[in-house]
C-alpha cells in the first residue's frame, strides 16, 4: 500500500489516541511537545509514546482485510453482541450516530460484512424511514421475538426482515400481534418469519387477501415445517383464504393449535374445514369465535367431529349455529344434532364453548338430556342461548328443570348466589376459553360453572373418627358451595403402613373419604353428619370456625325412601379450607389429572325406612377432644431418653447404630409390654418389673445351653446401678430403660458368636420373645376401638358431676408424701378408692387397678427424673375407671363400646352409692364434705399406722400390713 487512507474523523493538524480506540491505526497520538520531555512527564505519557511508535511500525505490515475489521471499533463490537442483550440498544444508538461513516466504509471496502444493526439502519435509510422501535433489539428471552403492538405496517416490516435474516434459525416463538401487516407484503412475510418457528402469533393484522397471502399459506407445510401454534385471529380472513389455509393444513404433521376467531368465515368454507377435521390428526385446539357460521356450517363441523378423535378444545361462541337462512335448510340441518353428538361415544372433546349461538329452548333440552351421559367433557359453556344454568357438577339445567322452591336442599341445582354476584365485578362479562388453562380473572356469572376456566381443584375430604364416635354408616359431608346438600362418603380402611417403632402388622383404622371438585381461592365451609346417629360434627383435622348467626337456625334434611324426613340441627362450628387453583387437564397430553368426573348423578335419598319424627336436637360435647393420643413422636422422645440413660452404648463397641436402629424399630412393642408388666406388682408407687415377672417374660429363651441362673446374673448386673437421688428407681426391679437394656445384655450373653445386631435379632425374633411381647396390645388401640366412642362419651357427659366429685375424693385419699396443692391421684389413692368400696375381690383383682392406672397414663419421656407417671389428672382418671370397669363382670362376653359404656355406668353408680355422692340437678346441694366422709369410714388400719403414713413414701406399704 503506497499511502494510508485518510481518516474522515481525523482532525486537521492533530491526531489523538486512547485505550478505547486502539484499533484505529490512523488516529495517532499528537506529536510530543516540549513539555512531554521535561521532568514533569508522567509515566502514562511515556507509555503512550512507546505504544504509538509500535503501532506506526506495524501499520504498514497489516493486510487490507485486517485494517478493514479494525477500522471501526463499534462495528467490530456489534458482531459479537446479539440483539437480546442489554448492550444491544447502546450499540444500535452508536451505529445510528455514525451510520454515514459506516456505509461509506462498506462502499469503499466492498467485502465488508454488515451487522444486524447496520443492515436495519441501511434499510430504513433506503425506504426513507426514521429509525424506530420494532421489538427486535431489546432484552428478552433468546428464543422469543416479541414485536407485538408496534403498529409498524408493511414498510417497517421490511426493516425488521433485514434483522431477522441474521437470526433466521434462532427464534422459536414469534409474536407479530397488532402491527397493521397486510397481504401487500407478500413474499416478505415469509422472510419475516424464522424458519424454525414453533409458535406464530399474527393476531390483529390484515392478511386475509387470498391472492397475496396464498404463498405464505402454502409454505406452512414446506418452509415452516416445525410450526405448532398458528394464531390468525382478526385478520379479515374470508372464505377463499380460509379454504386455502384448510387445504394446506390437511397433511400438516406438526400443527396442534389453530385460531381463526373474529374473521369473516361463513358456511361456504366449512366443507373444507370438515375435510380438515377428517384428514388431519394433529390439531388439538380449534378456535372459531365470532365468525358468521350458521346451522349448515355447524352441520359440516359436526360431520368432521364425528370422525375426529384428536380435537379436544373447540370454541364456536358468538356464531349463529342455532338459526338458518331459510326454513328448508333449518329442517335439513337441525341444530339438535349437537345434543346427539355430545351424548355419543364419538365425542372426544374436553372443553367446548357454544355460548351465544341463538339455540332455542328445545335444543337446550335436547343437549341437556344427552349431556348427562357425557363424563369426559370437563368444561362446557352455554350462556347467552336461553335461560339455562350449569351447576357445580356440569349439568345443563334448563328453565323447566329449575325448582321453584329455593329451600330444596336435595336439589343438585346451584342457585344464583346474590351475595357472590354482588361481590364479583363484571360478573356478566363474557369470558373466552384459553385451551385448558384457568382464566386469571375468574369473574363470571355464578350460574355457569366451568371446572377448567374457574380453576376448580380436586380435594379429598376425610372423616377420621377421633374421640367421639361417629362411625355408623352412612356418613355424609355438607359443602357450602353445594348449599350444604348431603354428599355420601365411602368407607375405607386406612392403612398406616408398618410403623417405624413396631414389628406388628400395620394398624388399620376405618375412615370415610370422598373426592369433590371445589372452587379455588375461596373459603369453603363444610361439616359432617351421621343421620342414623342424629349427629353433626366437625373434624379436628381442618380449620374450625364459628357458624354465622343467620345459619345457626337452619336444618339439615335427609329424605328417606318412604318419603319421611330426618331433620338435624347444624353444628355450632364449621370446618373451612381455602385451596390454590391448579390445572386439572394436562397441557401437553390433554388428559385429566383428577379422578372426579363431571355429571355423575348422586342419589339424595337414604336407603332406609323410618317413621315420621320430630326435629332431633343433639348437643353432645366431646369429652375426648382434650385427651392426648400416643403418637410416634412421643415414643421416639422416650426412646432417645432411655438410650442415653442406659448402658447399651458402653456395651456395644461395633454396630452401635445398627442395634440402636433395630431397638427403635421394636420400641413401641417393648413399651407396651413394660407398661402392663410393670403394673402387675409394682414396688410401691414405682412402675417396675420384679424378678418373677422378668423370669416369666424371658422364660422362652432358656434352652439346654442357656440356663435360669444366667438370666438371674444378667438381672443383677442390670439392676445394680441404683440412683439414690431420686425415688423413681429401685435396686431390685427393672425400670423402663433397664428393660430395653436387659434385652441387649441377654442377647450378647447367649449369642456370643454373632454380631451384636444379629444377636439381638435372633433373641427377639427366633427365640420366641417377640411372640410373647406382641400378645400385649398397645394402650392406644383400646382407646380407638372401645373407649373413644359415642356411647362412652354420652355416659361420661351424663355423669360429669359425679366423676369430678369422685376424682376430688381420690385426691383427698392421697397420703401426705406430696406437699403440693396440685390436684392429682396416685396409684395408692386410686387403689384405696376401690378398696374402701370393697370392689377389690375375687372377680376384680388388685392388679387390674394398677394396670388400669398405668395404661391410662400419658407417655412420660423421663420416668426417672419426673413424678408425672404417678400423678394422674382428671381425664386419665376417667379412662382408668373405664379400664377397671371393663374387667368387672364376665370376661367371656365380647366387649363392645355399648357394653363398656354400660359397665362404666354401673361402676360410677356403685362408687357414688358407697361414698354417698348424690347428684341433683334440679335442687343443687353443696358439695359433700369428703373429709367428714373419710373420717367416718376410716379403717382401723389407717388409724393405727398414722405415723407410717406421715413419714414413709406413698404407696410403699407392705402388702402384709
Amino acid at each position: 500500500m503506497d499511502s494510508p487512507i485518510k481518516n474522515p474523523h481525523q482532525k486537521t493538524g492533530s491526531t489523538f489516541y486512547s485505550e478505547q480506540n486502539k484499533f484505529r491505526p490512523f488516529k495517532l497520538l499528537p506529536s510530543p511537545t516540549k513539555k512531554s520531555y521535561t521532568e514533569q512527564s508522567t509515566f502514562r505519557e511515556l507509555h503512550f509514546k512507546k505504544e504509538n511508535r509500535k503501532l506506526r511500525e506495524k501499520m504498514f505490515e497489516q493486510s487490507f482485510d485486517e485494517k478493514q475489521y479494525q477500522d471501526d471499533e463499534i462495528e467490530y463490537k456489534a458482531r459479537t453482541i446479539t440483539p437480546h442483550t442489554t448492550q444491544a440498544s447502546n450499540i444500535y444508538r452508536d451505529i445510528y450516530r455514525k451510520i454515514d461513516n459506516v456505509l461509506e466504509k462498506k462502499q469503499i471496502y466492498g467485502t465488508m460484512r454488515s451487522t444486524l444493526y447496520s443492515s436495519m439502519l441501511q434499510k430504513s435509510e433506503s425506504e426513507q424511514l426514521l429509525p424506530r422501535k420494532l421489538g427486535m433489539i431489546r432484552p428478552q428471552n433468546k428464543k422469543i421475538l416479541d414485536a407485538s403492538n408496534f403498529r409498524m405496517g408493511d414498510k417497517y416490516a421490511k426493516v425488521l426482515v433485514e434483522g431477522v435474516k441474521h437470526h433466521s434459525d434462532f427464534y422459536e416463538l414469534v409474536n407479530l400481534k397488532n402491527n397493521n401487516l397486510t397481504s401487500v407484503i407478500g413474499e416478505q412475510l415469509q422472510l419475516l418469519i424464522p424458519t424454525k418457528v414453533k409458535q406464530l402469533d399474527l393476531e390483529g393484522n390484515s392478511l386475509g387477501n387470498q391472492s397475496k397471502s396464498s404463498e405464505f399459506l402454502k409454505s406452512l407445510n414446506t418452509r415452516f415445517g416445525q410450526l405448532q401454534f398458528l394464531n390468525l385471529e382478526n385478520n379479515r380472513f374470508n372464505d377463499m383464504s380460509a379454504k386455502c389455509l384448510f387445504n394446506s393444513l390437511q397433511e400438516n404433521p406438526k400443527i396442534t393449535r389453530l385460531n381463526l376467531s373474529r374473521n369473516l368465515l361463513t358456511d361456504q368454507s366449512t366443507s373444507d374445514l370438515r375435510d380438515l377435521l377428517i384428514k388431519n390428526n394433529t390439531i388439538i385446539e380449534l378456535y372459531l369465535h365470532w365468525n358468521r357460521l350458521h346451522s349448515q356450517g355447524g352441520f359440516n363441523i359436526l360431520q368432521g367431529l364425528q370422525q375426529n378423535q384428536t380435537l379436544k378444545v373447540l370454541d364456536l361462541s358468538y356464531n349463529q349455529l342455532g338459526v338458518s337462512k331459510d326454513e328448508q335448510i333449518q329442517k335439513k340441518y337441525n341444530p339438535s344434532q349437537w345434543g346427539e353428538y355430545l351424548g355419543s361415544k364419538q365425542c372426544c372433546l374436553i372443553h367446548l364453548d357454544l355460548s351465544n349461538n341463538q339455540f332455542s329452548v328445545q335444543i337446550a333440552e335436547c343437549i341437556s338430556k344427552n349431556l348427562e351421559q357425557n363424563h369426559t367433557l370437563y368444561g362446557f359453556h352455554y350462556s347467552g342461548n336461553s335461560n339455562t344454568q350449569i351447576d357445580y357438577m356440569g349439568f345443563l339445567i334448563t328453565q323447566q328443570q329449575m325448582p321453584v322452591d329455593d329451600k330444596d336442599l336435595t336439589s343438585i341445582i346451584l342457585k344464583k348466589d346474590e351475595d357472590f354476584q354482588t361481590q364479583t365485578p363484571g360478573a356478566l362479562n363474557h369470558r373466552r376459553i384459553n385451551s385448558v388453562q384457568p382464566l386469571k380473572a375468574q369473574t363470571h356469572n355464578s350460574n355457569e360453572i366451568c371446572w377448567i376456566c374457574d380453576g376448580w381443584v380436586e380435594h379429598q375430604f376425610i372423616w377420621s373418627p377421633g374421640h367421639i364416635d361417629m362411625k355408623k354408616e352412612p356418613i355424609y359431608i355438607h359443602l357450602s358451595h353445594e348449599r350444604f346438600a348431603p354428599i355420601k362418603m365411602e368407607p375405607l380402611d386406612e392403612d398406616y403402613g408398618p410403623s417405624p417403632l413396631s414389628l406388628k402388622q400395620s394398624h388399620k383404622q376405618k375412615i370415610w373419604v370422598v373426592s369433590r371438585m371445589v372452587p379455588s381461592k375461596q373459603k369453603i365451609s363444610f361439616f359432617f353428619s351421621s343421620p342414623l346417629l342424629r349427629q353433626c360434627s366437625v373434624s379436628a383435622k381442618y380449620t374450625i370456625i364459628p357458624v354465622p348467626l343467620e345459619e345457626q337456625s337452619k336444618k339439615v334434611l335427609f329424605y328417606t325412601i318412604n318419603g319421611n324426613v330426618i331433620k338435624l340441627n347444624r353444628p355450632k362450628q364449621y370446618n373451612q379450607i381455602s385451596l390454590q387453583n391448579s390445572q386439572i387437564i394436562d397441557e401437553f397430553s390433554h388428559e385429566p389429572n383428577v379422578q372426579c368426573q363431571p355429571r355423575i348423578k348422586e342419589t339424595k335419598l337414604l336407603e332406609i325406612e323410618i317413621e315420621q319424627e320430630e326435629d332431633v336436637v343433639i348437643e353432645l360435647e366431646d369429652f375426648f377432644k382434650d385427651c392426648h393420643r400416643d403418637n410416634d413422636d412421643d415414643y421416639i422422645q422416650c426412646f432417645d431418653t432411655d438410650w442415653l440413660k442406659s448402658s447399651i452404648p458402653k456395651l456395644l463397641k461395633d454396630d452401635q447404630e445398627d442395634v440402636k436402629s433395630y431397638l427403635r424399630h421394636i420400641y413401641k412393642d417393648l413399651v407396651s409390654a413394660y407398661k402392663y408388666m410393670s403394673a402387675v406388682s409394682p414396688s410401691g408407687d414405682i412402675w417396675c418389673i420384679p424378678l418373677n415377672q422378668y423370669t416369666e417374660i424371658f422364660q422362652c429363651v432358656i434352652d439346654k445351653n442357656y440356663f435360669q441362673k444366667d438370666l438371674d446374673i444378667i438381672f443383677k448386673q442390670c439392676t445394680s446401678k441404683y440412683n439414690s437421688e431420686t425415688r423413681n428407681t429401685t435396686a431390685h426391679a427393672l425400670i423402663r430403660y433397664q428393660f430395653m437394656e436387659i434385652l441387649v445384655r441377654v442377647a450378647l450373653d447367649k449369642h456370643k458368636a454373632l454380631t451384636p445386631l444379629e444377636a439381638v435379632q435372633k433373641l427377639y425374633e427366633n427365640d420366641g420373645l417377640q411372640k410373647k411381647i406382641e400378645q400385649i396390645p398397645e394402650p392406644q388401640l383400646w382407646r380407638d376401638d372401645l373407649y373413644w366412642s359415642r356411647e362412652c362419651n354420652k355416659i361420661i357427659q351424663q355423669n360429669m358431676i359425679a366423676l369430678k366429685q369422685l376424682f376430688e375424693l381420690c385426691v383427698n385419699l392421697r397420703q401426705l408424701t406430696y406437699f403440693t396443692t396440685k390436684q392429682f391421684a396416685t396409684p395408692s389413692s386410686f387403689k384405696e378408692l376401690f378398696n374402701r368400696a370393697k370392689l377389690i375381690n375375687d372377680s376384680n383383682y388388685e392388679r387390674n387397678i394398677y394396670v388400669g392406672y398405668a395404661l391410662s397414663m400419658q407417655l412420660n419421656p423421663d420416668e426417672v427424673g419426673s413424678d408425672r407417671a404417678m400423678q394422674m389428672n382428671f381425664n386419665e382418671f376417667v379412662e382408668a375407671l373405664a379400664r377397671v370397669a371393663e374387667k368387672i363382670g364376665s370376661q367371656k362376653t365380647k366387649i363392645t363400646s355399648e357394653i363398656l359404656a354400660q359397665r362404666i355406668q354401673q361402676l360410677i353408680q356403685t362408687l357414688c352409692q358407697y361414698y354417698e355422692i348424690v347428684v341433683q340437678l334440679e335442687q343443687k346441694q353443696p358439695a359433700p364434705n369428703f373429709h367428714r366422709i373419710l373420717q367416718k369410714k376410716r379403717t382401723t388400719f389407717l388409724q393405727s399406722n398414722a405415723n407410717y403414713v406421715l413419714y414413709e413414701m406413698e404407696g410403699s406399704a407392705r402388702d402384709d400390713q
